[in-house]
C-alpha cells in the first residue's frame, strides 16, 4: 500500500526574477498534485527558511526534512533549496536543476517569468517527469 512508507518532501527553487524559479515550482506542484499525490508534499522555501515560527507551520517545514527523504530542484547553479535543506535539516536525497533540462531541449524557449508559455509548459513538464522518476526511485528504496 503507498501510504505505509513516509512522504517524499519536494523543495523548489523560490526565485522570482526568472523563469527558471517558476518551471521549478509548476513542475513540483504537477508531481504532488498529478503523478505522485500520495507520496510526495511540498515543502515551501520561505518558510523552510525562516524556521521555528509558529505561522503557518514555519518549523514544520524543517522538522519533515530532517525525517523525510527530500528532493530540491534548483532554478540556477547557486542551489538555495539544498544548501538550506542541508544546513537545517539533512542532505538532500536529490537534486534535480532545470538548467539541465534546458541543455537537453535547446528547440523550448520559456519566455515569461509570470506566466509561463507553451515552451515553458513543455519544460515545466519535462522536469516533472524526470522529479516524477527520482521520487519512485527514493520510494521504492526507502
Amino acid at each position: 500500500m503507498l501510504s505505509e512508507k513516509p512522504k517524499i518532501g519536494i523543495i523548489a527553487c523560490s526565485g522570482e526574477n526568472y523563469v527558471e524559479g517558476t518551471i521549478t515550482r509548476v513542475a513540483i506542484r504537477m508531481v504532488v498534485e498529478k503523478f505522485r499525490p500520495f507520496i510526495t508534499t511540498i515543502l515551501c522555501q520561505p518558510l523552510f527558511m525562516a524556521g521555528d515560527i509558529n505561522h503557518k507551520g514555519g518549523g514544520n517545514e524543517r522538522e519533515f526534512a530532517k525525517k523525510h527523504k527530500t528532493i530540491t530542484v534548483e532554478g540556477c547553479s547557486e542551489s538555495c533549496a539544498k544548501i538550506a535543506v542541508e544546513r537545517f535539516s539533512a542532505p538532500a536525497a536529490a537534486t534535480i536543476y532545470v538548467q539541465e533540462i534546458m541543455k537537453n531541449n535547446p528547440d523550448l524557449k520559456p519566455e515569461n517569468k509570470q506566466e509561463l508559455n507553451d515552451d515553458g509548459m513543455k519544460l515545466a513538464t519535462i522536469l516533472a517527469e524526470e522529479i516524477t522518476k527520482k521520487v519512485d526511485e527514493i520510494y521504492k528504496n526507502q
